[in-house]
């Protein structure tokens, strides 16, 4: 299991556990006391809610009102809309991009808004777009960089707009589901995780290496998400 993976692993076990030390968490994943504490400062840093207790009886908790309304808005999207396996063919994107560390949460809640006035702005500027008054995302969130992109589906490219970027995803198969009301980095992080504990119930894998994508009609209060999974689904990391 590589440390993403682990990571991921860990914050959705967080989510399920009210309280918890970090030599529990440290023993059920098999770590050292202070890789653990590592991790624990790293899920903290990617905008999970962990309260630390100070003390011997001391440990960790997640703020409740927060742990709250998460769950339970991740829990609603996924009854009303349970993800499906579809293969989306080739896909060309032209748009604006945004890096970060991964941990950077609260640069990319600020970043990404302003990225999609930007392009509202500018989307003219952009030839051989597939279809009008469609926005798609396209992010890797999962690795020790963050990258997203606000962009439109083209039906192909070769000169871009100054300070725009292309990117090519190859035809391969998704999970889609669809997220109802706004999305943002912390969203989409709490949506990913409760996504990955579905697919894993099927036997699924997600490729955590690959750009998932962000699909959103204009006006619409819905948006469809597709995560990226590996050939071989016969087996979860972990």
């Amino acid at each position: 299991m590589t440390k993403t993976e682990r990571l991921i692993e860990l914050m959705m076990r967080v989510y399920e556990k009210p309280r918890f030390t970090a030599e529990e968490m440290a023993a059920e994943f098999g770590v050292s006391y202070r890789t653990m504490l590592r991790y624990l400062h790293e899920l903290s840093g990617m905008g999970v809610p962990l309260y630390a207790e100070p003390g011997r009886s001391g440990g960790y908790s997640l703020l409740l009102p927060l742990r709250h309304e998460n769950k339970m808005t991740a829990q609603r999207m996924v009854r009303r809309d349970p993800f499906q396996r579809i293969v989306r063919p080739e896909t060309y994107v032209v748009g604006l991009e945004f890096q970060a560390p991964f941990t950077a949460v609260f640069m990319a809640q600020v970043m990404i808004p302003r990225l999609w006035a930007a392009l509202k702005r500018r989307q003219h500027e952009i030839p051989r777009q597939k279809q009008a008054g469609v926005r798609t995302g396209v992010v890797l969130s999962r690795q020790r960089l963050y990258h997203y992109i606000a962009g439109v589906e083209v039906f192909y490219y070769d000169e871009l707009p100054e300070d725009m970027i292309g990117i090519t995803l190859p035809a391969r198969e998704y999970a889609q589901y669809t997220h109802q009301g706004k999305v943002d980095r912390i969203q989409s992080d709490e949506s990913f995780l409760w996504m990955m504990d579905k697919l894993k119930l099927r036997g699924l894998m997600p490729d955590l290496a690959a750009y998932a994508l962000e699909i959103q009609v204009e006006n619409s209060p819905n948006i469809d998400m597709y995560v990226p999974l590996c050939h071989e689904t016969s087996s979860f990391p972990g």
